[in-house]
């Protein structure tokens, strides 16, 4: 009966999938949902197992996001950025004379290496000076 069952999902899978291209492929009707489509579009996902989480998961987290999103409470990604910034920011108030100027720069100019699919993002600022120090009894 598992194997039935399991079959059907993976047919559901297919179907969702492929109606879920069909979606994206064709040219924007008046009355498409976007956030609709989006999460028919991970629905799809979930099913088919492009996810590393286990189904049920899936399926829990894209229903929760549709629902967050069609509240107006899902962030989006141009908005985190600024989120992030302002938080950065904050974080260096916590710093004193120099140390927070630098901090307040590394938010705003840094350079930033790696990536938070690779397990974290690290942002630096490197400072070039042209006083020369003097070797001690000079």
């Amino acid at each position: 009966m598992n194997t039935h069952r399991s079959h059907h999902a993976v047919w559901l899978g297919v179907a969702l999938l492929a109606l879920s291209n069909v979606a994206q492929a064709a040219p924007a009707a008046k009355n498409v949902d976007p956030l609709r489509l989006q999460y028919e579009h991970e629905k799809a996902d979930c099913l088919t197992g492009k996810t590393n989480q286990p189904r049920s998961v899936c399926l829990r987290e894209a229903s929760a996001a549709y629902a967050q999103a069609r509240q107006g409470k899902l962030v989006s990604q141009s908005d985190r950025a600024d989120q992030w910034a302002a938080n950065a920011l904050k974080r260096c108030e916590a710093q004193r004379g120099e140390d927070r100027t630098l901090c307040e720069r590394r938010v705003r100019e840094g350079d930033v290496v790696g990536s938070v699919e690779a397990g974290g993002q690290v942002k630096s600022l490197t400072i070039r000076t042209t006083d020369i120090p003097k070797a001690p009894g000079n």
